[in-house]
Parts: structure tokens; C-alpha cells; sequence
């Protein structure tokens, strides 16, 4: 698995910060799932995270928890290669 991009953006009228991190040539969608709950935690617990995808591309999206760039770089790097 491998980063394409990160994006961040600023939701109008809101304090709110919207990641989007795309992710390619992933094997197993269930994998990759694993692995980003397992950083960020539980969806509806921990935070607002939704996956969406198919095939070898997906994007993880969320508002909560709140990251800088370089912080979601690094926690999604370990999360896809945790033996990094």
C-alpha cells in the first residue's frame, strides 16, 4: 500500500478540518481497514472515520481526530507498513 495524496480542507462557516487520504495498490480492503482503526481508532467512538473505495484504490476520510499534515503523513505511514 502507498500514500497518492493527503488533502486537507477547511469546512465553510465551520473550525472543522476535513482529511482525505488517498491510498493505492491496496491488496485487501480489510487490511487496510484494520490497520487505519487500529491507529485512529473505532468509527463513531473514537472518530467520523469513512473509508471508501474499491479494487486497488481507497480513500480514508475524517474530521475528528484533529491532525496536522505532517502528523496524518506519519500515522498513515505506519498504519500501511507498520514495520516501518
Amino acid at each position: 500500500m502507498k500514500i497518492e495524496s493527503i488533502e486537507q480542507e477547511l469546512i465553510e462557516g465551520t473550525k472543522t478540518i476535513l482529511t482525505r487520504v488517498t491510498i493505492n495498490q491496496v491488496n485487501s480492503s480489510c487490511v487496510l481497514s484494520r490497520l487505519i482503526i487500529d491507529t485512529l481508532g473505532k468509527p463513531g467512538i473514537d472518530n467520523d472515520l469513512r473509508l471508501l473505495g474499491s479494487g486497488s484504490e481507497w480513500e480514508v476520510v475524517w474530521t475528528e481526530p484533529q491532525l496536522t499534515m505532517e502528523q496524518t503523513r506519519e500515522i498513515i505511514s505506519q498504519a500501511i507498513s507498520p514495520s516501518a
